[in-house]
């Protein structure tokens, strides 16, 4: 009997400890600013809030793969975008402001632009050093100027013993995640 409580312990453990994957996600919505129809993107460079030296980009080139399957919504691939406005005055990696994203979207002649940030990336210390990826993301309809889904969207990854997950893995899922929302909601507004 003092075996099996024993295995049960040990088993309870074991599980409590390898299931350490915390998610944190807000959504904000303006359905009644969600543009219909077939649309021009951009994924705007992430601004980078970290001290790893290229958390924007990386954030920003994930979740452009991701919105490529974004039913209706052609993208402007990034090189491109990135010559159009080579010249111009705006520093890419540093457009927070919807002002400025707006101004740049209707510079790149799309209808919408996706911009944001980066505010966590990063693995924290510990027992099993696990990856923590935290990012802010706008939707903005370039032509009324308003943000019409906006997401936060923080995950930690990893667990204690069997588990092998990276920051882009985690990178990944999250952004997944993001577009699956934002996919449904377009998609009944159809």
């Amino acid at each position: 009997m003092k075996s099996i409580s024993n295995l049960l312990i040990i088993m309870s453990l074991v599980l409590l400890l390898s299931a350490c994957n915390a998610t944190r996600q807000q959504h904000y919505l303006n359905t009644e600013a969600m543009p219909s129809g077939d649309r021009t993107a951009a994924v705007l460079p992430f601004v980078n809030l970290t001290t790893h030296p290229n958390a924007g980009r990386i954030v920003g080139d994930v979740l452009s793969t991701e919105l490529y399957g974004l039913p209706g919504y052609t993208f402007l691939e990034s090189t491109a975008m990135l010559e159009s406005l080579k010249g111009g005055e705006e520093d890419l990696e540093y457009i927070l402001d919807k002002t400025v994203a707006q101004r740049v979207g209707n510079s790149l002649g799309v209808d919408t632009v996706f911009y944001g940030s980066v505010s966590e990336f990063r693995y924290k210390r510990g027992l099993d050093q696990s990856p923590v990826v935290g990012i802010n993301i706008r939707m903005l309809d370039v032509r009324t100027g308003t943000v019409v889904w906006a997401a936060s969207l923080t995950q930690s990854g990893g667990c204690f013993y069997g588990c092998d997950t990276s920051l882009n893995l985690l990178t990944q899922q999250i952004c997944h995640e993001a577009v699956k929302s934002v996919g449904a909601t377009i998609a009944a507004g159809q």
